[in-house]
């Protein structure tokens, strides 16, 4: 098992991607009702790679502050086609917000409370987390790794997969198809259509900051909030580092 943690929430189906008014909505409740901080935030996106090799440079490039008003026309910039909107929560601020998690560790707690949005699929790679079948009808395989030579993507330790064939033209479903996703503590597994693909996810990435426990999950009360905003169930996944 890994020394680090990660939570995907992703909506049933994989093609679902909210509009950005949608997610400005989401964003407002969330901060309203406590999970996450009313000011702070950045926004992480792929941009080209023009910085060489320095990471902190490169970093950089890609993360700029979220407004004090979040907008849909700010996120609906081309420049922002992928996207994650990404709150650090550690210390004191740990303590006045709600833990998005069932179980929190005791001492200090530190984690990153993400909305990811992205046009094409986002796939965590993770040796918990099999591929998804990812070759259209036609034959063409749409699975895709960003080329970090000429890119910095927005997200991390993940690859894509189009959402459409250039070749044919034709939308491509992840959900056609089945994954097996893996507990990484227990080692239990089971088979989820269109595996971790998403085009919208809300995730916790914790650290080294979690409690080993193989009924680890999000708060009720958190899935409850974005499956009543967006009418729809999601899926959970979960990957130790």
């Amino acid at each position: 098992m890994g020394v680090e943690y990660e939570r995907w929430l992703i909506a049933k189906g994989s093609v679902f991607l909210p509009s950005a008014a949608a997610l400005v909505k989401l964003v407002e409740r969330l901060r309203k009702e406590g999970w996450i901080a009313k000011t702070g935030g950045v926004a992480v996106k792929t941009v080209e790679t023009s910085t060489g090799d320095d990471p902190r440079a490169r970093s950089a490039a890609a993360t700029e502050p979220l407004p004090a008003t979040l907008s849909a026309a700010w996120l609906d910039d081309p420049e922002r086609e992928e996207l994650r909107l990404v709150w650090p929560v550690e210390g004191a601020a740990a303590a006045g917000l709600r833990y998005p998690l069932s179980r929190m560790p005791e001492g200090p707690v530190a984690y990153s409370f993400e909305l990811h949005r992205a046009s094409d699929y986002v796939y965590p790679i993770s040796e918990t987390i099999d591929p998804v079948p990812s070759r259209c009808m036609c034959g063409e395989e749409l699975a895709f790794q960003w080329d970090t030579d000429e890119v910095v993507p927005a997200f991390e330790a993940s690859s894509g997969i189009f959402a459409e064939c250039e070749a044919c033209s034709r939308t491509f479903d992840p959900a056609t198809g089945s994954a097996k996703v893996q507990n990484p503590f227990d080692g239990s597994s089971e088979s989820i259509r269109g595996g971790a693909a998403y085009r919208f996810a809300l995730k916790i990435d914790c650290g080294k900051c979690f409690v080993e426990d193989a009924g680890l999950a999000f708060a009720p009360e958190l899935v409850a909030l974005v499956e009543e905003e967006f009418g729809r169930d999601f899926v959970q996944i979960g990957a130790a580092y």
